[in-house]
């Protein structure tokens, strides 16, 4: 009994020993290193310099978020950009579009103005004559070549004769409500009094159907007539006027079998240009 409390007051003061010493043994090495740090900051300000190396290893991870919001900004700003210049685009596109459409009204109406410009010199020509201008609202192409002009007027009559902006065209085939409709020179129907305004012959000139092509009828063998020869109404009968370019000669055969030349003449007018008919009394 007595041999075991005195191991066990042995053990106890071992244990206060051992702890006191173990105590000691990191209490000094740890004052000493604070002492340390205390004196490197100090003298070396190793907290500021701590801090600095702490914040830039630790820093792109800080940065996270502004990177993120930064990068967000970036991709919003670009598909935002995207999107102005593509309605950008759109509109300027629908800008030249208009202003293509505006050119292409100003070029017509400038075509009209110069157009009326040349109806106007040629109604000169007519003297005291009454004349009436009508607008195109059809045309049929060859082989029935027909123009359809409205006209607001009463006092056109059949026996006028058409006119646009080349000179003479046609002649009136049938009269309606408000409306004309225009058959052309070249027409096989229409026979023209004309002469050659280089021998100053007359002749007589008839449509073939084909479109600014022409015959020159019962035009003898023996005749004066050249290759480029003008041809122009004479005035003869009192349906076409006088001095108006019908065409030029084009072509001229033999036939061994007539006695006549076969001659072609044509001309450059367009039947259906333009948007105006002048119509007067020859």
């Amino acid at each position: 009994m007595f041999g075991g409390e005195h191991k066990q007051t042995d053990i106890a003061q071992s244990a206060i020993f051992t702890t006191g010493s173990m105590r000691a043994s990191r209490f000094y090495p740890a004052i000493l290193f604070s002492f340390l740090i205390m004196y490197g900051d100090y003298s070396f300000d190793l907290s500021s310099k701590i801090r600095i190396i702490s914040s830039y290893i630790f820093s792109p991870f800080t940065q996270i978020e502004y990177l993120a919001k930064d990068s967000f900004n970036s991709f919003d700003s670009y598909f935002s950009s995207q999107k102005k210049l593509s309605e950008e685009i759109d509109l300027l596109r629908n800008q030249i579009r208009d202003l293509e459409n505006q050119n292409l009204a100003l070029q017509n109406t400038k075509t009209s103005l110069n157009e009326l410009e040349e109806l106007f010199d040629l109604s000169k020509s007519f003297q005291e004559r009454k004349i009436f201008l009508g607008k195109i609202t059809d045309f049929k192409k060859f082989p029935k070549e027909i123009v359809s002009v409205e006209i607001r007027s009463n006092n056109i009559t059949k026996d006028m004769i058409a006119f646009n902006a080349f000179g003479l065209i046609g002649v009136i085939d049938e009269l309606l409500n408000n409306s004309i409709k225009i058959i052309p020179l070249h027409n096989v129907s229409i026979k023209i009094p004309a002469k050659n305004s280089r021998t100053l012959e007359n002749i007589i000139i008839v449509g073939t159907g084909k479109p600014k092509t022409f015959q020159i009828e019962e035009f003898k063998k023996n005749g004066d007539i050249k290759k480029g020869d003008e041809i122009i109404s004479s005035g003869l009968g009192g349906r076409f006027p006088e001095g108006f370019l019908l065409g030029r000669v084009t072509e001229i055969k033999e036939n061994d079998q007539s006695n006549f030349l076969q001659i072609t003449v044509e001309n450059t007018f367009d039947f259906s240009f333009g948007s105006t008919i002048l119509f007067t009394k020859p």
